[in-house]
């Protein structure tokens, strides 16, 4: 199942967000929004940033700017978007890698993100278990995805018929506001905001690692 998976996410174009944002008009709307979405969430000026599923780096590299002084990372399992990503940021630390399986030491992060992701990965929940042994105690992620609206299922159904048929079979899981909300909390997590946005079809939540009681 992975293998397969792995072949459906590597069909996108290495530079499919850098072209995208510039010439779609409705993918440089939504990311767009994502991305004013997600800066707003988070807290204070982290030093250090984990973009867990990044591609090949638009926009972590959009949260870079934001951020200029944190030491910034990301990992994907798509190798060529890592090693694409690796030339055109040259500031950012790139990863070949599993999302269920984190290259880094435990507490490593004060903020990771991950957007749009874990409708792709096998086990959703591994993943969030291992983005909170990652985040340092009380440290914070930023989790968004689409909500799963009605109008989010007929819009991705227009997508992958007409311009985005790349993603067709991409989508693994399906989720919506209620259900991730209860996924992250039963991870060890505090939800602090949820926010939809893009028209109720997208929704991010900042979410602070518990800490446990000794």
């Amino acid at each position: 199942m992975e293998h397969s998976h792995n072949k459906i996410i590597e069909q996108v174009p290495l530079d499919y967000y850098q072209k995208g944002t510039k010439n779609n008009w409705f993918q440089k709307t939504w990311h767009s929004n994502k991305l004013r979405t997600v800066l707003s969430l988070i807290p204070n000026q982290p030093k250090t940033i984990l973009d867990v599923g990044c591609a090949s780096g638009w926009f972590l590299s959009q949260v870079q700017k934001k951020f200029p002084k944190a030491q910034c990372y990301g990992i994907d399992i798509y190798e060529q978007a890592i090693a694409y990503g690796k030339r055109l940021y040259p500031t950012i630390h790139f990863a070949r890698a599993n999302a269920q399986k984190l290259p880094y030491s435990s507490e490593k992060f004060d903020i990771v993100i991950s957007t749009e992701v874990l409708e792709h990965v096998d086990d959703p929940k591994h993943v969030l278990l291992e983005i909170k042994r990652v985040l340092k105690k009380g440290g914070y992620g930023v989790i968004e995805l689409d909500s799963g609206s009605v109008l989010f299922s007929i819009s991705w159904y227009l997508w992958r018929k007409f311009s985005g048929k790349v993603w067709n079979d991409s989508h693994l899981h399906s989720f919506n506001v209620k259900k991730l909300g209860h996924l992250m909390e039963d991870c060890g997590f505090r939800i602090i905001k949820k926010k939809t946005f893009n028209w109720d079809m997208a929704m991010a939540f900042l979410i602070q690692k518990r800490v446990e009681n000794v």
